[in-house]
C-alpha cells in the first residue's frame, strides 16, 4: 500500500484536449498497479442498450429481473431522456456490485462505459458537412496511476483492444437519437415520448410485449422477415425499436405507417 501515499487528491480532470483516432496516450490497468480497482467505486455508469441485454444474459436473468436488482433509471441532464445506471452497492465505498476480490466478475460482458476507461468520448452532429464526429477525452483522476505507466496506444488501438467498435455498432442510432433531443436545446418532452424511449432503451422483452401484444401492427407496416427477426432476436428487436423512435419522435419515415383511422392517437414528436 505504500504506492498509494503519494498520490494526488482524488479530483477528477477533464483534459481539455480533443482527441482524435490517432491520437496517442499511455495507459495500463491490471492487478500490478497499485491503484487497480480504486476505479470501481462510486460510479455513474451509464447502460446502453446492448449492456443491458450482455450483462443480462450473462447473469441468467429476465430484463426485470436485471433491472429491478442492479440498475435505476437516471435522466440525461442535455436531453432530459431517460437512461438505466448501474446501482452501486449499498456499503460504505459505494462499489460496482460486480467487484470481486480478482476484479470484474463481469468482465467479458463489462459495460461500453468500462471499457472506454480512461478515455470519455462524445458524438456531436456536423451540420456543415452533414456527418456525425466523435470525440475523445482523457479523463485523470487522483488516485489512478495507469496513466503514469504502460504501453502507448493510439486511441483507435486502445478502442479496439477494448472491443468497442463492436459494442458500438448496434447501439449507434440510439446515440444518434440521444443527440439529435440535445441538439433541440431546452425543450420539453411529453410524458409519452419519454416512456417510449426507456421501454426500447431497457427492457425489449416489454418492447416485444407491446409490438405484438398491442395496437402497434395495426399502425405500423412490417414485413414477415422482420417480424420473424424481432420474435427471437433482442438485436435485431433494438434496431428495429431505434428505427420506431426516429419516426415517432423526429418523423423520420423509416417505419412505414398504415393508413390510420381517426381513433388511433400519434405520438406528439419532439
Amino acid at each position: 500500500m505504500e504506492a498509494l501515499q503519494n498520490l494526488r487528491g482524488l479530483d477528477k480532470i477533464l483534459v481539455p484536449v480533443r482527441l482524435t483516432g490517432k491520437s496517442k496516450f499511455v495507459f495500463q490497468c491490471n492487478p500490478g498497479v497499485p491503484c487497480f480497482k480504486l476505479c470501481c467505486s462510486d460510479l455513474f455508469l451509464p447502460l446502453t442498450p446492448y449492456d443491458i441485454i450482455r450483462i443480462r444474459d450473462k447473469l441468467g436473468l429476465t430484463t426485470d429481473e436485471f433491472l429491478l436488482q442492479y440498475t435505476e433509471p437516471f435522466i440525461l441532464p442535455k436531453s432530459g431522456l431517460p437512461i438505466a445506471r448501474l446501482k452501486m452497492s449499498e456499503n460504505e465505498e459505494k462499489t460496482c456490485p460486480f467487484l470481486g476480490d480478482g476484479g470484474c466478475n463481469i468482465y467479458e460482458v463489462r459495460p461500453l462505459a468500462c471499457r472506454y476507461y480512461p478515455l470519455g468520448f462524445g458524438l456531436f452532429r456536423n451540420k456543415d458537412e452533414r456527418r456525425n464526429e466523435e470525440i475523445y477525452y482523457l479523463v485523470k483522476e487522483g488516485f489512478c496511476q495507469g496513466l503514469d505507466s504502460g504501453e502507448e496506444m493510439t486511441v483507435d488501438e486502445y478502442r479496439e483492444s477494448q472491443g468497442i467498435p463492436e459494442l458500438e455498432k448496434p447501439i449507434v442510432e440510439w446515440a444518434e437519437i440521444i443527440m439529435k433531443k440535445e441538439s433541440l436545446g431546452p425543450i420539453s418532452v411529453p410524458e409519452k415520448s419519454i416512456q417510449l424511449f426507456f421501454m426500447v432503451s431497457t427492457n425489449p422483452e416489454r418492447f416485444r410485449s407491446f409490438v405484438f401484444e398491442s395496437k402497434f401492427l395495426d399502425m405500423f407496416e412490417v414485413d414477415e422477415k422482420t417480424l420473424e427477426e424481432i420474435k427471437e432476436d433482442d438485436l435485431k428487436l433494438l434496431q428495429f425499436g431505434f428505427k420506431w423512435l426516429k419516426t415517432v419522435l423526429f418523423g423520420e419515415n423509416l417505419i412505414k405507417r398504415r393508413k390510420e383511422s381517426p381513433a388511433v392517437k400519434k405520438v406528439k414528436p419532439f
